[in-house]
């Protein structure tokens, strides 16, 4: 019984994070539409009966639960289509493949480093309950490494604004982003060289070996 409820707290709190990326990103998409149209918060929630407030709160991320309803007609007035699919989950075989990847790295953390994973981000008081986490913390002489690793680059735009804001909310002093060496996502960053600006190209040889001497890897994008 321990083992299900265990297993089920995990299925809820994944649920809850992919829910978390997913209003991060359609409040992206949402504001950049508006500023494209100029127009304001409040005319925009004018039209499909939602106060400014609301649609600030939406944009940035900030409103923990918004109805299908709501989003779906505050997108069409902005010129987009909002679609919902559902897909089986099936065995957590994506968990282990992200889970492999990390540990790839983390694996080499030296004294007086340690690591953790699943870290959440701080609970502030003047916000909804936290759902986010980094993959991954290193800690250690006194500094912080948030990782984070991104298995395909589907949204990449979305993963940047993503990345920025649990970035925003707690600052680390060091944040490494690693993504999944495939032919995919080699692709999404050479045809996209934008992405990712205050992220240095890192050759993986040099964060291994910086983790293996005990010291923080630097600021970066490397792939795994």
């Amino acid at each position: 019984m321990l083992d299900s409820m265990t297993a089920n707290d995990r299925a809820v709190t994944r649920g809850a994070r992919r829910a978390e990326r997913a209003l991060d990103e359609i409040g992206g998409e949402l504001r950049e539409a508006r500023l494209m149209s100029a127009l304001s918060q409040g005319e925009a929630g004018r039209r499909v009966g939602m106060s400014a407030t609301k649609v600030g709160r939406l944009e940035s991320g900030r409103l923990t639960s918004v109805s299908l309803w709501d989003a779906s007609r505050l997108a069409a007035v902005l010129g987009l289509d909002l679609h919902v699919r559902l897909y089986p989950a099936g065995p957590p075989l994506r968990d282990h493949a992200h889970r492999k990847k990390l540990m790839t790295v983390l694996e080499r953390v030296a004294s007086p480093l340690t690591w953790g994973t699943e870290v959440p981000l701080p609970q502030r008081p003047d916000q909804p309950r936290e759902l986010r986490a980094w993959d991954a913390m290193i800690v250690g002489l006194g500094e912080r490494t948030a990782v984070e690793l991104e298995m395909r680059l589907r949204d990449a735009q979305a993963v940047e604004r993503r990345l920025a804001t649990k970035r925003r909310d707690d600052p680390p002093d060091h944040f490494l982003l690693m993504i999944a060496d495939t032919r995919t996502n080699r692709r999404v960053l050479a045809d996209q060289p934008e992405l990712f600006p205050d992220l240095p190209r890192l050759r993986l040889s040099k964060v291994l070996q910086a983790l293996s001497q005990g010291r923080h890897p630097p600021t970066g994008l490397t792939l795994v």
